[in-house]
């Protein structure tokens, strides 16, 4: 068998295996959806932040593209609840066969230096988002996916994280 074809083979078998299982994402808790979200009404760049969170698309219409992360070979619909959960809560997700541990985003734990040294504040939580870096200054795990968006998306993105609890 040719080199290239081998390697397509090696690209695709994955693909087929999940999409005949049903599901490219599984997870435990963490299943897209609207129960136990904050409320948003009454605050426009919450609620752009709620609807980039759940769908990776802003009020605008326009889509929130995204580089690397679990979903770049398939280009599935990857949204920040795909791993995070509604809740931001994190858990276990399965992904390629492989679970990985998912951490909780919730404002609190992110800015708690109990939990991290340094802890986030709104730029670190940003870099996190967009360039993959960690409050540390280092890159966070290759699963995360490193999204492109116009800075006022981002902004609503973290003023609707601040909401988690």
């Amino acid at each position: 068998m040719k080199k290239w074809m081998r390697d397509i083979f090696l690209i695709i078998l994955p693909v087929l295996i999940l999409l005949i299982s049903g599901s490219c994402f599984g997870s435990s808790g963490n299943s897209p959806g609207t129960s136990g979200i904050p409320t948003t009404t009454g605050n426009p760049s919450v609620s752009n932040g709620h609807q980039i969170y759940n769908t990776s698309t802003s009020a605008s219409g326009n889509p929130i593209t995204y580089s690397g992360g679990p979903g770049m070979m398939m280009q599935t619909g990857l949204a920040c609840v795909t791993c995070h959960g509604p809740q931001g809560v994190g858990g276990t997700t399965t992904f390629m066969m492989q679970r990985f541990d998912v951490p909780n985003i919730t404002w609190p734990v992110l800015s708690s230096t109990s939990n991290y040294t340094p802890s986030y504040t709104e730029d670190t939580v940003k870099r996190a988002i967009t360039q993959g870096i960690d409050s540390e200054g280092s890159p966070l795990e290759y699963l995360m996916p490193r999204w492109q968006m116009s800075p006022n998306d981002l902004n609503d993105l973290v003023a609707f994280i601040k909401t988690l609890r």
